[in-house]
C-alpha cells in the first residue's frame, strides 16, 4: 500500500505534519527532531539503520508514531528501541476493539471509564476516524467478609458499626452484587492481659511455613529456578523489571520439613492438603513436581489467562511446580490457598487472622529478615510489587506490615536494619523514608515500636559484630566522641552506647515527621539488650542522659528477652523435662521485680523494672517463653510440646511477669514447624498447650495478677 500526501484525521504534533508518509516526502522529522529516511527498503534514522528493517515500502508519520509497511503488506511500528507488530495500518480507519478486561483496549484508545459499583463501563475510540465501541464488564463480585478485629471487614465495606458497651456489631457490605456479612465481637477490655501481649512472627519462606499469613502463596516462593525436574529448587533465571520469569520456570512454593517422630503431614501439617487455585498471563504447560495433581486448566485467549487447580493430597510434602512452553515467561501468577476464590481482595488468611487475635502487638523482626539484613538505602527495601515477599536479606514490603496492622487494628514492632545510615541529612534517609509511608498509610490510634536490629548485644549476629566496628570507627575517627565520654577505652560499652545513640537518632527522624507528641505515644522508641545482664543496659542509660538528657525524651521502654530454659539439668523423660523447665523458670522470675536502683553505676543488683521506675519508663520483654534444649533428643523435644506442663509454665511466667508490674510481653513465636520447636502453634488448626496457655492469658484481667515473686 502506498499513501499520498498528509493522510487523514489524526492529530497535530510537532515536526513533518500528520499522515506524512515516504514515498512522496523524501524525509520525516518527528516530535523529538530525529530526521527518518528510507534507502533501499532499509528505514534511517538521524542517518544511521533504525533497528532492523527490509523491504519496507511505507514509511509514515501519524499521531506521533512512526509506522512501516513491507512488501508483504505487513505493518510495524516504532518502539523508540526496536520494531514491534502493529495490529492496524495508521493509513486506514479502524475501530475500537474492547479487551477482555476492565479498562482495556484491544484496538484504540481508551475513554469515559466509568464504575457504578456493579458494572465498569468505557470507550475505545478509533484510528484514523474508526468507529468507536463501547464496552462493558460485571465487576467481580465481592461477598462481605467479617475480619477478625471488631469493625474490620476482611472483604467488602464496613457500615453500621455499633457497640452497646459489650458488643460490637458492623456489616460488611459486599461489592457488585456480592452479599453483606453481618458481624459482631465481644468487647475486649483494656485491662485484661491482651493488652499487654504480643506475639511474634516467625521467618517467611516456601520451608517451615506454617504461619500461613498471605493468601497467595507465591509469595512464599524463593524465587523463580529451573524447570527441568530435578532442578526445580536450583539456579535463578532472568526475571523482568517487575520480577516475573521470562522464560520457562519451576518453583518452590511450599515444602514440609521431615518430623523427628516419624507422623505422616496428615497429622502434622493437615491446612496444607486441599485445592489451591491458581491463574497466569500468559499460556503454559503446568506440572507438578514430587507432588500433587493439576486439574481443570483452561486458557482464555481473550484475556490471555489461563487458570486451573492443584490438588496437593495428605501425604504430599511438596507444593511445587513447573511452567514449561511460555514462549518468554508468564506474569501475574497467583496461587490461592485452600478455600479462596481467585480474583478474591483478601491478602491474609482467615486462619492467621484468628491466631493472632489474643495479641496486642506484633513483631516483625523475622519477616523482616533484620538478623541477615543486606539492606542499607531505602532503595533496596522489597517493593510489595514483588511476586515474591521471601527475599533473602530484605525481607517483606513494608507495605504489607502496613496492611496487616490496618488489616487487623494490631500495634507493630518494626526492627530497623543495622546497616542504614541514619545520619543522612537528605530525604533519601531511610527512617525519614519509612516514617513518612508509615505517616501516610497507618490507620489512626495504631502505636509502632521501634527497635534498632536486633539483640546487638549478641555476637552470634553478623550485625552485633557490625555495630561493634562502626562504635570502634566512630570513636577513633572522631565522628561520635559521645561514646568514650567516660574515658572508660571499652569498646564493648562503645559499641552498647552507639545502640543508645542510633536509637536517639531514630526517635528524632520519626519526630521530624510525626511531631514531637507522637513520640513515647504513637511511636514508641525502644533501647533493648541482654536480659541477664541488665547493667549493659543500665550504662547505655547513663551513657543517654549525660549526653543528651532524660531517656524518656527519645524512648518509651527498655527490656530483654525472658526466656527460661532446662539450664542444663539432666533429665530422660518428659516428665523430668518438664521439671527442669519450671526450675529454669525460678530463676529467670527473680529478675522479674523491682530491684532498688537510685541512679549512678551499680553494675549489679539491678533489674530492668527497677531501670525503667527509675528512669520513668515501661519494662518490656521483646522475646520471651520457654526455650527448647538443642542439646538433647530432637524427639524429646517434640513430645514435650503437648506436654500440658508447657501450658503451666507459659501461665505461670506470664502471671508473674504481670504480678511484678512490668508491661508488654512479647511471646517468641506464633507458628514453626516440627523440628523448630519455638512456635506456640505447628498448625493454625490444632491448638497445643502454648497456644491455649496464651489464649487463656490474653483474656484475663490484669488486675488477677498480684502474685510477684522476690529474689
Amino acid at each position: 500500500m502506498s499513501s499520498q500526501g498528509s493522510g487523514s484525521g489524526g492529530t497535530s504534533q510537532a515536526g513533518s505534519p500528520n499522515g506524512t508518509s515516504i514515498p512522496p516526502a523524501s524525509q520525516i522529522v518527528d516530535a523529538s527532531g530525529a530526521t527518518w529516511t528510507l534507502s533501499g527498503g532499509v528505514v534511517n534514522k538521524n542517518g544511521s539503520a533504525a533497528g532492523y528493517s527490509s523491504g519496507v515500502v511505507d514509511l509514515v508519520y501519524m499521531n506521533g508514531g512512526i509506522y512501516q509497511e513491507n512488501a508483504a503488506n505487513n505493518w510495524y511500528m516504532w518502539n523508540g528501541s526496536t520494531w514491534i507488530a502493529s495490529p492496524y495500518s495508521p493509513l486506514v480507519a479502524t475501530a475500537g476493539v474492547c479487551g477482555g478486561i476492565a479498562n482495556v483496549c484491544t484496538i484504540g484508545n481508551l475513554a469515559n471509564s466509568a464504575d457504578n459499583g456493579t458494572y465498569t463501563t468505557w470507550s475505545c475510540t478509533g484510528i484514523d476516524g474508526g468507529t468507536t465501541a463501547s464496552c462493558s464488564i460485571h465487576d467481580p463480585v465481592i461477598n462481605g467478609t467479617c475480619g477478625t478485629a471488631a469493625k474490620s471487614c476482611s472483604q467488602g465495606t464496613a457500615s453500621n458499626i455499633a457497640d452497646n458497651g459489650t458488643t460490637t456489631t458492623w456489616s460488611c457490605i459486599g461489592g457488585a452484587g456480592g452479599t453483606t456479612a453481618v458481624c459482631n465481637s465481644i468487647d475486649v477490655a483494656s485491662n485484661t492481659a491482651s493488652a499487654k501481649l504480643g506475639i511474634n512472627l516467625g521467618f517467611f519462606n516456601d520451608w517451615g511455613d506454617r504461619e500461613m499469613m498471605f493468601v497467595d502463596v507465591v509469595k512464599n516462593a524463593r524465587g523463580f529456578m529451573s524447570a527441568t525436574p530435578g532442578q526445580v529448587g536450583s539456579g535463578q533465571v532472568a526475571v523482568d523489571a517487575n520480577g516475573w520469569p521470562t522464560s520457562d520456570f519451576g518453583a518452590i512454593f511450599l515444602s514440609d520439613p521431615a518430623d523427628f517422630l516419624d507422623r505422616p503431614v496428615s497429622e502434622t501439617f493437615p491446612s496444607f492438603a486441599g485445592t489451591y487455585n491458581f491463574s497466569f498471563t500468559g499460556q503454559a504447560t503446568v506440572n507438578s513436581f514430587a507432588c500433587c495433581q493439576i486439574q481443570n486448566v483452561s486458557y482464555n485467549a481473550a484475556t490471555n489467562t489461563t487458570t486451573g487447580q492443584v490438588v496437593v493430597s495428605p501425604t504430599d510434602t511438596f507444593l511445587a511446580l513447573t511452567f514449561t512452553g511460555t514462549n518468554n515467561g508468564i506474569q501475574n501468577l497467583h496461587l490461592l490457598r485452600p478455600g479462596y476464590p481467585l480474583g478474591t481482595t483478601q491478602i491474609f488468611t482467615t486462619q492467621f487472622l484468628n491466631a493472632i487475635a489474643p495479641f496486642s502487638t506484633l513483631r516483625f523482626m523475622d519477616p523482616l529478615v533484620t538478623n541477615a539484613s543486606t539492606v542499607t538505602s531505602w532503595s533496596q527495601r522489597t517493593l510489595p510489587t514483588s511476586p515474591s515477599q521471601a527475599a533473602a536479606g530484605t525481607g517483606i514490603a513494608w507495605e504489607y506490615v502496613i496492611a496487616l496492622a490496618n488489616a487487623s487494628g494490631k500495634d507493630i514492632w518494626i526492627n530497623i536494619p543495622e546497616g542504614v545510615n541514619l545520619t543522612d541529612t537528605t530525604s533519601n534517609n531511610y527512617v525519614t523514608q519509612l516514617a513518612n509511608l508509615l505517616h501516610a498509610n497507618l490507620n489512626p490510634g495504631i502505636h509502632v515500636y521501634v527497635e534498632y536490629s536486633n539483640e546487638l548485644w549478641n555476637y552470634a549476629f553478623q550485625q552485633t559484630s557490625d555495630n561493634l566496628s562502626a562504635a570502634i570507627s566512630d570513636v577513633d575517627s572522631g565522628a561520635d566522641p559521645t561514646l568514650n565520654y567516660d574515658n572508660g577505652n571499652n569498646q564493648y560499652y562503645w559499641a552498647s552506647r552507639r545502640v543508645v545513640h542510633q536509637i536517639v537518632r531514630i526517635s528524632q527522624l520519626f519526630k521530624n515527621v510525626y511531631g514531637a507528641a507522637a513520640i513515647n505515644t504513637t511511636i514508641r522508641p525502644v533501647y533493648l539488650s541482654q536480659f541477664v545482664q541488665p547493667f549493659l543496659a543500665e550504662d547505655g542509660l547513663n551513657y543517654l542522659y549525660a549526653n543528651f538528657g532524660a531517656p524518656n525524651q527519645y524512648i518509651y521502654g527498655i527490656g530483654g528477652a525472658p526466656y527460661y530454659g532446662t539450664s542444663g539439668s539432666g533429665y530422660s523423660d518428659v516428665p523430668s523435662f518438664i521439671a527442669a523447665l519450671q526450675t529454669g523458670l525460678l530463676t529467670i522470675e527473680s529478675d522479674f521485680p523491682t530491684e532498688t536502683y537510685s541512679g549512678g553505676i551499680q553494675y549489679g543488683n539491678v533489674s530492668y523494672k527497677g531501670l525503667a521506675d527509675y528512669w520513668g519508663l515501661k519494662s518490656l520483654s521483646y522475646e520471651g517463653g520457654p526455650a527448647p534444649d538443642y542439646g538433647s533428643s530432637n524427639v524429646l523435644n517434640e513430645e514435650v510440646l503437648s506436654d500440658p506442663g508447657e501450658n503451666q509454665t507459659i501461665q505461670s511466667e506470664l502471671a508473674n511477669w504481670y504480678g511484678c508490674g512490668n508491661d508488654l510481653f512479647m511471646y517468641f513465636d506464633l507458628a514453626e514447624a516440627q523440628g523448630n520447636f519455638w512456635g506456640a502453634y505447628e498448625d493454625l488448626s490444632l491448638p497445643t498447650p502454648k497456644s491455649t496457655a496464651l489464649q487463656a492469658v490474653s483474656q484475663t484481667p490484669l488486675s488477677s495478677y498480684t502474685t510477684c515473686l522476690s529474689h
